[in-house]
């Protein structure tokens, strides 16, 4: 692994991406990629009393998930990187907490999950761990009480407002997998559109 010019790192073993998975709410499912999620929520609570709980269970169910999928124990995962956009990323704690793997908490916003992946490519390409879960999660009505205006204050929305997206993705990023996780996913047709997509 080295340096080039002041930003980029080149990678002698890069990583690859074993599996990943993600879970979202309603407003997300109604969208063209519904197809490709794991889960689709049917309301934003999904059974929890809070919307912050809920969302750390979007964390922990899209963790699990990808656990599952993966084919490996959750004993070889040797470190999480993971945030949110809730305060000191309790929902990534709480969310994360029965794995009981060494947590990276990340704040990066939009870019948390992106953060999260180079990151622990530098963990598994350097030789410091075989594997890393990487995970994000947002719930559009906490981060409404958190930056903007709590739902309960039923302040209109523009049509241009922004919209958090309610939901967690997660990634296992390895330094021993044959091939990358994209290139399991190489056959393309044309969909009713004539639209290229993996099939």
């Amino acid at each position: 692994m080295k340096k080039l010019g002041s930003q980029t790192i080149t990678f002698d073993n890069p990583s690859t991406i074993l599996e990943v998975s993600s879970i979202v709410g309603p407003k997300e499912a109604q969208g063209p990629l519904a197809e490709y999620f794991d889960l689709c929520l049917e309301d934003e609570f999904w059974g929890e009393k809070t919307w912050e709980k809920a969302e750390s269970k979007l964390m922990k169910e899209a963790v699990n998930t990808v656990i599952s999928k993966s084919n490996i124990s959750q004993n070889d995962i040797e470190y999480v990187f993971a945030g949110d956009l809730i305060n000191q990323c309790i929902t990534s704690f709480l969310g994360l907490k029965e794995t009981n793997i060494p947590l990276f908490g990340i704040f990066g916003a939009c870019s948390t999950f992106v953060e999260g992946l180079c990151l622990g490519s530098i963990f598994t390409s350097s030789g410091v761990a075989r594997n890393i879960l990487c995970a994000t999660s947002s719930h559009f009505c906490s981060a409404e009480k958190q930056f903007r205006f709590p739902l309960e204050l039923g302040t209109q929305r523009p049509p241009s407002a922004q919209w958090t997206v309610t939901g967690s993705g997660a990634a296992i990023l390895s330094s021993s997998g044959m091939r990358s996780f994209y290139n399991k996913h190489n056959s393309w047709e044309n969909d009713r559109h004539g639209n290229k997509r993996c099939k």
